[in-house]
């Protein structure tokens, strides 16, 4: 056999990269979770602090657990409080406003309760100030406009306030869902892709993630901090009438004919219809 194969003749030594890159990776381990540690160590200090508001507040331990749920579905948009037993409305408190020329079709309150907007079958969105008890603006198509007017040409089915109080979007009769700066009613944009009237409107729960449903079946999600459209769902057999969402992406459909409910889980590009 030949010399060479017995050979025992070593090469230089390799140097231990792996060592020191797992030494390295250790080190990043290690500050990472240090930093996990000292966030899990504030909040848990807070929630000590808090619990202990609680219990110099005088309540009893039942009461402290639902102070926590309700923190809990506060903090997750889906808290449920039922109001209307408790709800007094007096004779002086009553304001009439007929600013509208026909009859109004829909109405939205804005985050703060302070504004309501509504729009009527005469093309027009009216924002009144609840406090001060008046009319604060109105957007509508005049005669001398021209066709260049940024209102709605027919019917106004739907209005939404985007939950930061800075857009209103509308959409009716003519196809087009406009949105309106909420402060001054300056015309914002308008997007065009629904083949039939828009019959309603909701935002999604701190964002402003704008869900628009049609008499064409169709729902759409637009993002109006990037103003676009995200996506299109089909899935009802006729034209949908009711739309609301909460703080997930979700939204829940009615449709009129097809007589089905949908939730429609975006995300996941996936329905459940109940019948």
């Amino acid at each position: 056999m030949p010399a060479f194969f017995l050979s025992s003749t070593k090469g230089p030594p390799r140097k231990k990269m792996a060592s020191k890159r797992v030494a390295i990776g250790n080190n990043r381990i290690s500050d990472a979770s240090e930093g996990e540690y000292e966030i899990e160590d504030i909040a848990r200090l807070k929630a000590k602090e808090y619990l202990q508001k609680l219990h110099d507040s005088g309540k009893t331990e039942e009461e402290i657990g639902e102070t926590l749920k309700e923190d809990a579905a506060i903090k997750s948009g889906t808290l449920r409080r039922q109001l209307a037993d408790l709800a007094e409305l007096r004779d002086e408190e009553e304001v009439l406003h007929k600013a509208h020329r026909f009859t109004p079709l829909c109405v939205a309150i804005s985050p703060c309760v302070r504004y309501v907007v509504s729009s009527g079958k005469e093309s027009s969105i009216v924002k009144y100030d609840i406090s001060a008890r008046k009319v604060v603006g109105t957007i509508k198509r005049t005669k001398n406009g021209g066709d260049d007017q940024k209102a709605h040409h027919g019917h106004i089915f739907a209005v939404a306030i985007s939950s930061d109080g800075k857009y209103i979007a509308s959409g009716g009769y003519d196809a087009v869902l406009k949105i309106w700066d909420f402060a001054t009613l300056n015309h914002v944009r308008d997007f065009k892709g629904h083949r039939a009237p828009i019959t309603a409107l909701c935002f999604q729960l701190k964002t402003n993630c704008l869900f628009s449903a049609s008499r064409d079946r169709s729902v759409k999600l637009w993002d109006l901090d990037q103003m676009g459209l995200v996506d299109t769902m089909y899935g009802h057999q006729d034209a949908v009438v009711a739309i609301n969402a909460l703080q997930k992406q979700r939204v829940v459909t009615a449709g009129r004919q097809d007589r089905s409910c949908r939730l429609w889980k975006v995300e996941d590009e996936s329905q459940l219809v109940c019948l």
